[in-house]
């Protein structure tokens, strides 16, 4: 499902930037394109991993059935208010309310059920993970409630949301990428615990004091912390290198956008601190090459492993990798080319051929049943 709404939403962005056909007018074109890619097609991923993943670390079994069906049901409908508003109510606010209510909803589920899974374990070690949803569900909300009263507001909390995915791929990141690739490269696991705490601290005060800056001026920049949290993800991924990890593209489609992750903070720091970049321009370096990246690269691999499968893919998913990093990297250089709506619309192109390759692949797989004949 977020495949394929990655395809849809892009279609709309590329048809509005390209003057194909009108927005929806429930939020400005801008907002809409970032809420659906942070808080519909971001959010449902990492809610899809994260629900997964707990299975394997809790033993509990997650949600499933008609309240899985339900929860689906309720992210659909939230995904199509914008488009629908109109036909069931005269005033903008009533549909503005109404996607609040499905929005929060829907992470409340996905909460609650994340919440059970570690509490009935005794897991509190993954807590802080189900806070950090609670922290994404609070900023959705106050970003559509500010979205047609403070633009700029609003906008400067969906660039929060974008650090606070940043906060959920180091922690994640720094447990899955060491472990794949010391498993598949037959190499010894490389931990860091000590620079994984600075790592966590730094990067959490970042994200706190960049969400403030947006309400009350910050006492320093939040730059410099970007900058060191990018820097000592480098150093993390520096010692998780080895050679064997190219020949993988599992592996090092994980890596790449862990990297794209790490420079694009680096240069949003130097953006914040001496406007020698443009900010939001990074911004997408880690939207797009790190956070779908890395969001691709997982469901490749989860896909596989979850339907009893070989953790292996073939050229067209090695190919999907590298036409998403490519995207990061063209919609991150637009102003640099002094084209930016060529260099969009070309980053769009290739996000679609990307999402629309992985789906081919993927919907026969996921469709099937799986191959060692487990039902889960």
């Amino acid at each position: 499902m977020s495949g394929i709404w990655a395809v849809v939403v892009i279609s709309l962005w590329l048809g509005d930037l390209s003057g194909w056909w009108p927005n929806q007018q429930l939020l400005t074109p801008s907002l809409w394109h970032a809420h659906e890619m942070l808080f519909g097609f971001g959010a449902l991923v990492a809610a899809g991993f994260l629900l997964t993943a707990a299975q394997n670390w809790t033993g509990v079994p997650g949600v499933k059935g008609n309240k899985l069906v339900l929860l689906c049901a309720i992210w659909l409908a939230a995904r199509l208010v914008p488009f629908l508003w109109l036909f069931l109510w005269a005033e903008q606010k009533q549909g503005l309310v109404l996607l609040i209510i499905l929005q929060s909803l829907w992470w409340l589920g996905v909460i609650a059920a994340l919440s059970r899974q570690l509490w009935l374990a005794k897991n509190p070690g993954n807590y802080p993970l189900a806070a950090l949803l609670l922290a994404m569900a609070i900023l959705n909300g106050s970003f559509l409630w500010l979205s047609q009263r403070q633009y700029a507001l609003a906008a400067h909390l969906s660039h929060s949301m974008i650090l606070m995915f940043c906060l959920l791929m180091g922690l994640i990141g720094g447990r899955v990428i060491p472990f794949f690739t010391a498993r598949a490269t037959q190499t010894g696991q490389i931990k860091t615990p000590g620079l994984d705490k600075l790592l966590l601290v730094t990067a959490l005060l970042g994200t706190t004091l960049f969400i403030g800056s947006g309400f009350v001026q910050p006492l320093f920049s939040p730059g410099w912390l970007m900058l060191l949290a990018g820097i000592f993800h480098l150093v993390r991924l520096k010692r998780w290198f080895t050679p064997g990890l190219l020949r993988q593209p599992l592996l090092w489609s994980l890596h790449s956008s862990y990297l794209a992750m790490s420079i694009g903070l680096l240069l949003m720091g130097l953006s914040l601190l001496t406007g020698w970049v443009n900010f939001k321009d990074m911004l997408h370096l880690v939207a797009v090459g790190a956070m779908a990246g890395m969001m691709l690269a997982m469901m490749a691999r989860v896909s596989l492993g979850h339907t009893g499968r070989p953790l292996a893919v073939g050229q067209w998913i090695t190919t999907s990798f590298v036409l998403l990093l490519l995207a990061g990297l063209f919609r991150a250089s637009a102003l640099i080319t002094g084209r930016p709506h060529l260099l969009w619309q070309l980053s769009a192109a290739l996000w679609l051929i990307s999402f629309l390759i992985f789906i081919r692949v993927y919907w026969p797989i996921l469709t099937a049943p799986r191959l060692d004949g487990r039902a889960d």
